[in-house]
């Protein structure tokens, strides 16, 4: 049977439509599509055990099958945090418009970064970014490289402050050209190193993260320039009060002087503990006291912990 191509406008499968994989038998029904990408399709699915998962296919085996594994080796990586979405069957199904692979993984919720630190504040970003370093030092330690890394691809739990990771599409393994990204996290676009799949490609979007977040007008401004300017980048960057407190670290990725997750890890961890004492101050202050603000004050604390254990 051929392999079903994807189409521009019409999605592979409608709400209510059953999925039933072809080799390990379980059944799904489809409850909407959830996002497409260069590489497949994300549905909302409600299992047979009356689970809602999600399932994402594609026509590409090798793809499917190389996803699902990066994400069964990551499960449970920083001792019982998941920082990307559990993961369970891996079949095929015979449709109308050919064969398609899939995998079927737990439907990740949770909030924008962006939101979050508004209603929280912008000193945590540096508690956002250490669990994302914790994400990618494992990664890397496999061999691979995250590729399309970018604040879209990251969503928070509102209640403990955990950092969950989305779309493994962009996953490339080491010395291989990355086959995904976006050109505001993309070094090779700035003109600032090739786009080969390494741990220094993951650290410059991981910087490009952080401007993001912190300076907004200035992403918009610079990635709507029809020719990339990085010049213009470090200057803005280096001037910028928002980001007074990265300009240090930001400065050593971009000069080549940090080049792997865990250097950088290292130097953020000092603005983690500025950012908890900070945020510890402001609770301290209020009146009255928010209970679901301290449990989150306690979530962020008991991760530090955790990967000091692990990392340090």
């Amino acid at each position: 049977m051929a392999t079903w191509q994807p189409m521009s406008s019409e999605p592979l499968f409608r709400a209510g439509v059953p999925i039933c994989g072809k080799w390990n038998g379980q059944r799904y029904v489809v409850e909407g599509l959830l996002g497409r990408g260069a590489n497949g399709e994300v549905y909302a699915v409600k299992a047979g055990s009356g689970d809602r998962l999600a399932l994402k296919v594609s026509s590409a085996s090798s793809d499917i099958a190389l996803e699902h594994k990066i994400l069964q080796n990551l499960q449970g990586v920083a001792r019982g945090f998941d920082l990307g979405p559990l993961v369970f069957d891996l079949d095929d199904v015979d449709t109308k418009r050919g064969k398609a692979f899939f995998y079927v993984m737990e439907q990740v919720r949770g909030s924008s970064l962006a939101p979050f630190l508004q209603r929280r504040g912008r000193h945590w970003a540096a508690v956002l970014m250490l669990q994302v370093c914790t994400f990618l030092e494992r990664l890397h330690q496999l061999g691979y490289c995250f590729g399309d890394l970018k604040v879209e691809n990251c969503l928070v739990d509102e209640q403990s402050g955990r950092v969950r990771l989305v779309d493994f599409g962009g996953v490339t393994p080491f010395g291989r050209g990355v086959k995904e990204y976006t050109e505001w996290y993309d070094r090779a676009w700035w003109g600032q190193g090739s786009r080969r799949a390494e741990a220094s490609y993951d650290l410059f979007a991981l910087t490009m993260m952080v401007v993001a977040l912190l300076a907004p007008d200035l992403c918009q401004k610079l990635s709507a320039m029809s020719t990339p300017n990085f010049s213009l980048l470090l200057q803005s960057a280096m001037s910028d009060p928002r980001l007074a407190p990265w300009q240090e670290l930001l400065r050593a990725v971009w000069s080549g002087r940090v080049t792997t997750v865990g250097r950088f890890r290292e130097r953020l961890m000092l603005l983690v503990e500025a950012s908890l004492n900070k945020e510890r101050q402001e609770k301290a202050a209020d009146a009255p006291r928010d209970f679901s603000d301290w449990l989150l004050i306690c979530s962020a604390a008991t991760l530090v912990g955790v990967f000091c254990l692990i990392f340090l």
